[in-house]
């Protein structure tokens, strides 16, 4: 007798997956101390690689500092509107501590150990997004934290071996995102090997939907939706003083 699978379960994270889209229009209502903390605490148990931890976050809330972050950024102004921006860290200092504590030398200066740090700062931001979906928050990834490294440092007063991967802005919504549809997945999900054969189809699919998506929200959008933006972003260099800086704020990503 063949038995019959169990329901895919239906709980208050998996409905919000369904309906996940970032939000750039925050109300201005503070969020509340335990909720931030709690939040916070979310994202401590994300995973992390070996238990390093090695990430740290950096919580805004003061205007005048958000304004400049929000000017390193490109002028992104729902980083002023949000009430909490956090500032998700790769941080090599707790490992450097342990070897100075055990008397060993300190060598994380590497493209791998700053990889696991960027990794792990990715997971807890993740984290702490959809804790913040499921309690009625609304977010959004600021990468551009990543135009301005160095000068993100010094007004967030970084100490060396730590820089700000990404930057995630935390409020109440005026309204809710609607979500972005995305690629098909069998564009990007492989049964066993890797077969790219239908991706040119899969891709021109996307590109209808995306392109429908956009005009229903009457928003401009070339035919293309998708490869038009991403050839474009794709067919120059971005962000070629990163690894300087990055060197320079103490990750010797050789």
């Amino acid at each position: 007798m063949t038995l019959s699978a169990p329901p895919v379960p239906d709980n208050d994270l998996m409905r919000y997956l369904r309906e996940r889209g970032s939000t750039r229009n925050f109300k201005t209502d503070p969020i509340p101390d335990a909720w931030l903390e709690a939040l916070l605490a979310a994202g401590q148990r994300a995973p992390t690689s070996s238990n390093m931890q090695v990430y740290s976050i950096v919580v805004v809330k003061d205007a005048q500092t958000k304004q400049k972050l929000a000017e390193f950024a490109g002028n992104q102004k729902h980083i002023i509107d949000s009430p909490v921006f956090l500032a998700l860290c790769a941080d090599l200092n707790g490992p450097a501590l342990a070897c100075e504590m055990h008397g060993t030398s300190f060598h994380g200066q590497t493209f791998e150990k700053g990889l696991v740090a960027a990794i792990d700062a990715s997971l807890v931001g993740m984290t702490i997004s959809l804790a913040a979906g499921t309690m009625g928050l609304s977010t959004v990834m600021i990468g551009a934290m990543r135009n301005k490294p160095l000068e993100v440092a010094e007004l967030l007063g970084l100490p060396p071996r730590v820089f700000v991967v990404f930057g995630l802005c935390v409020g109440w919504p005026k309204t809710s995102p609607i979500p972005k549809p995305r690629l098909p997945m069998p564009a990007v999900v492989h049964q066993e090997r890797y077969d790219a054969s239908r991706l040119p189809e899969l891709v021109e699919q996307y590109n209808r939907e995306l392109a429908q998506y956009y005009r229903d929200q009457n928003r401009e959008t070339p035919d293309d939706a998708w490869t038009q933006v991403i050839s474009d972003k794709y067919s120059k260099p971005a962000r070629q003083h990163l690894r300087q800086h990055l060197n320079t704020l103490g990750f010797g990503l050789e």
